[in-house]
């Protein structure tokens, strides 16, 4: 298991997710849709309960995740697969954390970015899964606002 530094053990939970579901997918690289599924799977962390109230499924997701870009035999991938795109969606992850007065990187600000990739494929699959793009976000505002109370 990965440890990404300043990473809840949430967040470095379902980014070790991602990588593993990318390899058991058979993919050669691991990008926002696999950090999404990474999110849901971990399944106890703030990006997760309202991913899930939002309408996704683990199970939805991955299948959808295969349709699209298909399945092949399974790979070994690290840290150094993340696409770009993935790369961006951490850094921003921690200045968004910062933003926030937040000493941690959680779940929550991992989602937060993902969803601002607005022409991605985590975000694609949202929509095509009938999960409101902007209802997450609405959400997951929410939620965070109920913490600080």
């Amino acid at each position: 298991m990965y440890n990404f530094k300043g990473f809840t053990q949430k967040a470095n939970t379902a980014l070790n997710l991602a990588l593993n579901s990318a390899q058991e997918m058979g993919h050669t690289y691991v990008g926002t849709e696999h950090i999404l599924l990474g999110l849901i799977k971990e399944n106890t962390g703030v990006a997760a309960v309202v991913l899930s109230e939002c309408g996704l499924s683990e199970e939805a997701l991955s299948e959808h995740i295969t349709g699209a870009i298909g399945k092949g035999n399974m790979t070994a991938l690290t840290p150094e697969d993340f696409t770009p795109r993935t790369k961006r969606v951490m850094q921003m992850a921690v200045i968004n954390s910062a933003k926030m007065g937040h000493n941690y990187v959680g779940t929550e600000h991992l989602l937060i970015s993902l969803l601002s990739e607005r022409d991605s494929y985590a975000v694609r699959f949202l929509g095509e899964l009938s999960v409101n793009p902007a209802s997450v976000v609405t959400a997951l505002k929410a939620s965070l606002s109920d913490d600080n109370t």
